[in-house]
């Protein structure tokens, strides 16, 4: 009897034990369950974020644009451009555009611009504050047509200047996003980027300079760099005299000085 009473209490230990590791392991089954649970989370959330800046296949400008002689008489079309617009009417004409081309601004140093050849080729940052567009859109977007150039610059002082050129396209990838295109230059600001023009695009990551230094890694930024450069607009955003900042130097008020803001703007012509 005592025998028996014996391997009952050994049985029931032997199951308690079973039923400890059971719920030890239901329990890392759950926390695993959870974590993969946050990750799908967060996985939506990034493709949400993605899906806001898709870019629209067709590449063409909404426009609205009605007849001043008749305010009821409302037309809408998809166009590529202002040229596109089939109206012979004299007028106002409002244009909705997308985000096709948004202009390329820094101007607080919110956001590293020291980046490699994936984030320069891909774009980074959120529209509306500190961003690159991407090489492979702009490529996209200035092998479609004839596109031009517009930048504005401004120093720590708040004097601005621009700089506008008649002509800009990139190559592809395999060419190493080369600025290929470089039309007559306009302005204020003095010319600092015909130097650059038919230069490959290097990052830290992917020199693909004339020179014999990496000047993406000796001026701490990303561009079209030749020997080395008269212009790094994604340099480091410093107010001081150095020429990894963001500079522009041809302008003789600004041999080397870091500037404050910078955009970039492309259109059609």
């Amino acid at each position: 009897m005592h025998h028996h009473q014996k391997q009952l209490t050994d049985r029931v230990d032997d199951l308690q034990v079973g039923v400890s590791a059971n719920v030890s392991l239901v329990a890392d089954y759950s926390k695993q369950i959870l974590n993969l649970q946050t990750i799908c989370a967060n996985h939506d959330k990034i493709r949400q974020e993605l899906e806001r800046f898709r870019p629209n296949s067709t590449h063409a400008l909404k426009v609205d644009f009605s007849n001043p002689e008749s305010k009821d008489d409302t037309k809408k079309a998809n166009i590529k451009s202002c040229k596109s617009a089939n109206s012979k009417s004299s007028g106002i004409f409002n244009l909705l555009l997308t985000d096709d081309s948004p202009p390329i601004p820094r101007f607080d140093g919110s956001v590293n611009f020291y980046r490699g050849w994936s984030d320069y080729r891909d774009g980074f940052g959120v529209i509306g504050e500190e961003f690159w567009l991407g090489l492979e859109a702009i490529h996209q977007i200035t092998k479609r047509g004839t596109y031009e150039l517009m930048v504005e610059l401004e120093d720590f002082s708040g004097n601005y200047k621009y700089a506008r050129y008649t002509e800009f396209q990139l190559g592809g990838e395999a060419e190493k996003y080369a600025l290929n295109k470089l039309g007559s230059y306009s302005g204020t600001a003095d010319d600092s980027l015909a130097y650059h023009k038919g230069m490959k695009f290097s990052t830290f990551d992917s020199d693909n300079d004339p020179h014999s230094s990496n000047c993406a890694k000796q001026y701490k930024g990303a561009w079209w760099y030749q020997a080395c450069h008269f212009s790094n607009l994604n340099g480091e955003h410093l107010n001081q005299k150095s020429s990894a900042t963001i500079n522009w130097q041809k302008s003789t008020s600004w041999t080397e000085a870091g500037l404050k803001y910078t955009r970039m703007m492309i259109r059609e012509k």
